[in-house]
């Protein structure tokens, strides 16, 4: 077992891919040749009497040498064609080499020629491009010729000594470099070739940490990462400030961050599905919306969400839908609504209509009269101008309205209280206008007492916020009623619409601004907040 698991190690595999012959190799072994060839050839021919080379037998080193040449022409013309396969082609090159050199050492006197060097070179370069079982059969093919060709020399020349010495010196050499080259070298360059990969890998994999933790950082929901043990590993900064926990260090316990987050868990572990509901975070005051997700290790990914961002957005998309759906029936509806209006005047003009008659078109005018209110608020809503953004002096803006109102409802017995201080703030004196004409007609009309008063404070708090808050002593608000006022087509009154709160909310959001419907026990409060000038500025 540990033979294998050795040759499956990454040094191996390395070796493997990186020592094989291929088609730049070989073309480069081939250049060598040439060169080796030309190197030998000016030697001999430029050389004279005074070289070493052809010197027992020239005629047969002519011969050789020019053999050596069209053979080595010829592995470049393969090289070209690509055939045999690469492999074939680098055995039988390298065996040529070692019969071609021995038998150029042969014509030239044998070791003494200078030439047994020839062999160590290519010994060494085959062993770059082989196994290490190739390299030293090479060696042993290669030691082999050198002891043939000391051999024969000295059968073929009787004149001549043989030097097995050498030979055997150089057959040693020849083992020693094949393997030289090939275990000792090649392990120390895979283990450079697997520390520089590893790393890279670990700088790889550290900078994709880094990514994926800018990632989860800049993510608008919430993200903890929270192991077996309850303990929070990882928290983006959305997280920590829904939670108000933008300076505790992790890891850190989840039931000492967030109480209410643990037991939202808690009891999402027992639903095999993980269906959760929403939450409020008690330090902070803001509803949260959590999503699980199971880790393989036993942890648990964790997703909080902004419940009332996720509500506003449903509440926009739902809206718009049902702005283009109205606005189109309402355009449908207006034109025979105003034929009916036209015919009920007509007949009420009649001298011969009875007192039940009347009664009835009485009946019907008021109800077309209340369609059309319907009709006006739609198309108003879906046809909403752009904000004109401008610094408003509120106090003096209400007190303008307040001369309005009380001049267009002075015989209806509401009275309207106006306490201001100075105030700025950035909004649209048009649609701060009718905001505050919706909220003062709605509590005149939701109201029967006579005695109805209406007050408008306009203040600013310690902290740079602006407030107008708008006060009746009317009948009050109910805790049901409150938690949908500004829902769209739900009235309270008869012959209410349904839309005028809810289009004061959305002239609100137009603006920056809120609203809410205030807590109390005489009457409706309701408190308009708007942006300050230093806030828009900022």
């Amino acid at each position: 077992m540990s033979a294998r698991q050795d040759t499956n190690t990454p040094e191996t595999q390395i070796q493997e891919s990186v020592h094989k012959p291929d088609w730049a190799a070989l073309r480069l072994l081939n250049q060598y040749r040439l060169l080796i060839l030309l190197a030998m050839a000016a030697i001999y021919y430029l050389g004279g009497n005074q070289s070493l080379l052809g010197s027992t037998h020239p005629s047969y080193f002519i011969a050789v040498h020019f053999a050596y040449l069209l053979t080595t022409l010829a592995f470049v013309y393969q090289h070209h064609l690509k055939r045999p396969a690469i492999n074939i082609q680098f055995l039988v090159q390298n065996y040529l080499d070692v019969l071609f050199i021995t038998a150029m050492m042969y014509v030239s006197g044998g070791l003494d020629s200078g030439l047994g060097p020839l062999l160590l070179i290519n010994i060494a370069l085959i062993s770059q491009l082989c196994t290490i079982r190739y390299s030293l059969l090479f060696a042993a093919i290669a030691s082999m010729c050198v002891m043939g060709e000391e051999i024969l020399s000295s059968w073929a020349n009787s004149n001549t000594s043989t030097n097995l010495e050498a030979a055997a010196l150089l057959g040693a050499l020849l083992f020693l470099t094949a393997w030289l080259t090939t275990v000792p070298l090649r392990r120390l360059l895979s283990r450079q070739l697997v520390s520089s990969t590893r790393s890279r890998a670990i700088l790889d994999i550290r900078q994709i940490a880094q990514l994926n933790e800018e990632i989860v950082r800049e993510l608008d929901s919430g993200v903890l990462v929270v192991d077996r043990h309850c303990n929070i590993q990882l928290m983006n900064d959305t997280a920590r400030m829904l939670l108000a926990v933008e300076f505790v260090p992790m890891p850190s316990n989840l039931k000492k961050i967030s109480a209410e987050l643990f037991t939202s868990m808690d009891e999402s572990e027992h639903s095999p599905t993980l269906q959760t509901r929403a939450f409020d975070i008690k330090s902070t005051g803001l509803t949260v919306l959590p999503h699980y997700t199971r880790l393989s290790n036993g942890g648990m990914l964790i997703r909080l969400d902004d419940h009332a961002h996720i509500r506003n957005q449903f509440q926009q998309l739902k809206l718009a839908s049902l702005g283009r759906l109205s606005a189109s029936i309402a355009h449908e509806i207006r034109n025979p609504l105003g034929a009916i209006s036209h015919a009920v005047q007509l007949i009420e003009e009649s001298s011969t209509l009875d007192v039940k008659d009347a009664e009835l078109l009485k009946i019907a005018r008021r109800h077309t009269q209340r369609i059309n209110r319907i009709i006006e608020d739609v198309l108003q809503l879906s046809n909403r101008e752009r904000v004109r953004f401008e610094t408003l002096q509120v106090d003096e803006a209400i007190n303008l309205f307040a001369l309005r109102f009380r001049e267009e409802n002075s015989s209806n017995g509401a009275v309207l209280k106006i306490i201001t201080e100075p105030c700025n703030a950035m909004a649209d004196a048009g649609h701060l206008d009718q905001i505050l004409w919706n909220l003062c007609t709605n509590a005149r009309l939701h109201n029967s007492n006579e005695e109805l008063q209406i007050i408008i404070h306009c203040y600013e708090s310690g902290f740079g916020t602006l407030y107008i808050d708008v006060r009746d002593t009317g009948e009050g608000i109910s805790d049901i009623d409150r938690d949908n006022l500004f829902e769209p087509f739900y009235s309270t009154h008869q012959t209410g619409t349904g839309l005028g709160l809810f289009i004061i909310r959305e002239l609100c959001t137009l603006n920056n601004a809120s609203i809410e419907c205030m807590p109390t026990k005489l009457g409706a409060h309701f408190r308009v907040t708007l942006t300050s000038v230093q806030d828009m500025a900022a």
